[in-house]
């Protein structure tokens, strides 16, 4: 991207030299250069063709200031197109330019070929979260084979409903092993299940295989109330959490605030979590669906597309950082490290998860929450199962910023908690005390170094198991002195996804804190949005 703009600007600036000594031209030797004009470019177009060029990149320039591409990405896609014409005119501007612009323009024109032909492949959409800003989806291709990606990659989406014509980059957010393994559900509710141990007292010969969702105690339930085997399926899943825009308006004018819409025309209950399914040739329910109310595909999906993040598996120890919704590709890093690659003793073997967010909007990452729950719960269960090597090490920083001086009251959750019944490991918290704690978090992030290298840094009190909770905002020089004081590896990782301001620091960090006569090297891959 950085390249893009970089040549962008080169060229907007050569074409205002060219236009200006132009006019200079006109002003010096007005005759000579008309009669200049009519014999060069094709028919003698080039006075024509230099005006709409011109016209054509000010569209394109103006709309791809961060500014309006980050706000009103369709306004940054539409104008984008004036391309066309850019180039159109160009061809006819300059009777030789087709000499350099053959290759570009054929590898453009087969990637927007490879682009239809990868958006046609099948995709069922299996469910659909709302926790107002954030919308995430679940998806599945067809034929897994289709989609084979690593964490950290990106994806574009479209929606036939919308436009059949514009696609919108979002994150991954959930990691390959979701894809392969993902978890079993009730076909009824969509709701995870865990499986019901066999009573004691039940003959050998009787058959036994019954599910009980996550949000529910198997002890407090009756028999009849458990879920038959034929009930639940696999829920095999690719994920995107998306920031739904335009919120604000009556009525739907950005691409996010439509596709929610178009969610809710297939969801009459207007309920939270919406789960899709289908029916098979023999009439049995399948997780997922195709097609909408329209009879079009749901969702379009071109992808995967690398991205820096990938890169993490290079590396002994890395640093993941996130703010915001930039947090997506940490979060599909972190889902697959813990739940998945450490058991196959692959790379890193330490994680450090930074994670920045303001006080207000804490709810609204719930989803994230919870995960990080579920994930501890599993990492406490492997480490105490052997599964996993001592030399793994996860830690978790969480600063939440904007704190008000007075308590602010925790809100009841939206998504149903795992209750963690008959789990041969107990949790060491809940999401409910993790969201209490970041909702009214009760230590400085000041105090992270010496509180961290203490003697009560296990009894602190802003500590659930790996993950800490801080007041304010990182202190990146004392994270990198700390991680190089305490480094196991040479070279350092660091992965980022969020603001370009944070990307600045992490930048001077890396600079100042590596070191060759101390073997110590930090290696950042940064994605600003």
């Amino acid at each position: 991207l950085r390249q893009h703009q970089l040549v962008a600007k080169t060229m907007c600036l050569f074409a205002a030299g060219h236009t200006v000594f132009h006019f200079f031209n006109y002003w010096y030797r007005s005759e000579a250069t008309l009669a200049t004009f009519t014999k060069w470019g094709w028919g003698g177009t080039a006075f024509f063709t230099g005006c709409l060029i011109c016209f054509a990149m000010f569209f394109i320039f103006t709309a791809a200031s961060d500014t309006v591409r980050y706000a009103h990405y369709e306004i940054f896609f539409s104008a984008h197109h004036w391309f066309v014409v850019y180039f159109i005119c160009l061809l006819m501007h300059g009777p030789i330019y087709w000499k350099w612009a053959a290759v570009p323009l054929c590898l453009y024109l087969w990637e927007r070929v490879m682009q239809e032909t990868r958006g046609d492949r099948p995709y069922y959409v299996n469910k659909v979260e709302w926790i107002e800003p954030v919308m995430a989806i679940q998806f599945r291709p067809v034929h897994k084979q289709d989609f084979v990606f690593k964490e950290g990659q990106y994806l574009y989406l479209n929606c036939p409903y919308i436009n059949k014509n514009e696609w919108h980059p979002f994150t991954i957010s959930s990691a390959s092993g979701d894809l392969s393994t993902g978890p079993r559900i009730s076909l009824e509710t969509g709701e995870e299940v865990i499986e019901v141990p066999r009573p004691k007292g039940l003959a050998r010969d009787e058959k036994w295989s019954k599910y009980c969702p996550v949000g529910k105690d198997y002890t407090r339930m009756k028999p009849s109330e458990y879920l038959d085997k034929h009930e639940t399926g696999y829920n095999d899943y690719v994920s995107v959490h998306i920031k739904v825009h335009g919120l604000e308006f009556k009525e739907a004018r950005t691409w996010t605030r439509k596709l929610k819409e178009y969610f809710e025309l297939m969801n009459p209950t207007g309920k939270f979590p919406f789960y899709l399914t289908h029916r098979d040739e023999r009439g049995d329910i399948i997780v997922g669906r195709r097609t909408g109310p329209d009879g079009q595909q749901i969702l379009r999906v071109d992808g995967p597309h690398s991205a820096p993040s990938e890169h993490y598996t290079n590396y002994g120890t890395v640093m993941i950082i996130g703010a915001g919704i930039g947090l997506t590709p940490c979060a599909s890093i972190l889902t697959s490290m813990l739940r998945y690659k450490w058991k196959k003793n692959f790379n890193p073997e330490i994680v450090h998860f930074y994670w920045m967010v303001r006080q207000n909007e804490v709810d609204s990452y719930q989803w994230l929450i919870h995960l990080i729950t579920d994930l501890e719960h599993q990492l406490k269960y492997d480490r105490e199962q052997k599964q996993i090597g001592p030399q793994y090490y996860c830690e978790i920083n969480i600063y939440i910023t904007g704190v008000k001086k007075e308590p602010v009251e925790v809100k009841e959750l939206k998504m149903k908690e795992n209750t963690f019944t008959g789990a041969l490991t107990k949790p060491a918290f809940k999401a409910k005390q993790l969201q209490a704690l970041m909702t009214n978090p009760n230590k400085s992030s000041k105090e992270q170094v010496a509180l961290q290298n203490g003697p009560e840094s296990r009894s602190a009190p802003n500590r659930l198991q790996d993950v800490w909770v801080w007041n304010g905002r990182p202190n990146w020089d004392n994270i990198f002195q700390q991680n190089k004081n305490q480094r196991q590896h040479g070279e350092v990782g660091v992965c980022f996804c969020g603001a370009a301001v944070i990307g600045k620091d992490l930048q001077r960090c890396c600079q100042t804190y590596s070191s060759v006569e101390e073997d110590c090297l930090f290696s950042l891959h940064k994605e600003n949005f």
